[in-house]
């Protein structure tokens, strides 16, 4: 299929899309100086990961999940893009309530799935959620997880999991916060810790299915995961996955933002990963 999602065919592909009510935050939110939405707010990663898959995908209509599909974003956009109108969609994880679920049925004819990929954190032992996704093995060509990874208490189920339903030669689309962003580094200068996004200490309320960070990666941590899983890595790249370009500064933020530009030319500098791992 060797697709290609150029920045342009992307931007044409946001212009016709209408975000559902899961997705917008509303046009007097405070944090935001123009009407936003989930998709347009993450559309950096969201285009480089997409482009990332897409043009691995084969022939033919191919089944892809993504896990962590709340609010349904990368679905309905896979839903309108040509290589995969067709595909069998599919969305696996938490925050999967009776409406949201019948409402992406309805709008995008895509199933989703409530599973519990972190079953190392035992948060939602007492909702007896079911720990695997019920699809057979080897059946999906794309397995997408955005920006999910960090909210894990560990991240090698959801890996597991998807070397399990993947075809041979299919992949798994990762894309995270880096811990080793700029940002982080100022903070460290200036005596501050780069923790600040993580869950707080004790923090444990199971009727909260959205969840705090509970950690974040450098590169080769996430690499040396996929290795032990069985995955080969078929591409790594440090991106800029801004989502602030549209919100609400103060001076001193615009300012702080500024100063880190010129850091950007050092790839492990930069604010977002990007990992694939091809299964053999």
């Amino acid at each position: 299929m060797a697709y290609e999602l150029t920045a342009q065919n992307f931007d044409r592909v946001l212009r016709a899309y209408c975000p559902s009510q899961y997705e917008t935050f509303g046009d007097d939110d405070p944090r935001f100086v123009t009407p936003m939405s989930h998709t347009m707010k993450c559309r950096d990663r969201l285009q480089v990961a997409l482009r990332s898959g897409l043009r691995r995908l084969p022939d033919g209509a191919p089944t892809i999940i993504d896990f962590g599909p709340f609010p349904g974003s990368l679905l309905r956009l896979l839903r309108g893009i040509e290589p995969t109108r067709d595909a069998r969609l599919f969305g696996a994880g938490l925050m999967a309530s009776s409406e949201f679920v019948q409402f992406m049925r309805q709008d995008a004819d895509v199933d989703i799935l409530t599973v519990n990929l972190d079953p190392a954190g035992q948060q939602f032992t007492s909702k007896g959620y079911q720990e695997k996704v019920p699809l057979p093995d080897q059946s999906a060509q794309l397995v997408f997880a955005l920006e999910i990874v960090e909210h894990l208490t560990s991240p090698l189920h959801l890996m597991t999991e998807a070397y399990r339903l993947l075809k041979s030669g299919g992949h798994l689309v990762i894309t995270t916060p880096n811990i080793t962003r700029i940002g982080n580094v100022f903070k460290l200068l200036i005596g501050r810790s780069p923790n600040d996004r993580l869950a707080p200490p004790g923090y444990n309320d199971p009727n909260d299915e959205w969840r705090p960070h509970a950690r974040e990666y450098a590169m080769h941590e996430l690499a040396e995961m996929l290795r032990h899983i069985g995955f080969n890595i078929a591409l790594s790249q440090f991106f800029l996955g801004e989502d602030t370009q549209d919100c609400q500064k103060t001076a001193r933020q615009s300012a702080i933002d500024w100063a880190k530009v010129p850091f950007y030319l050092i790839p492990h500098l930069r604010g977002s990963l990007l990992i694939l791992g091809r299964k053999p």
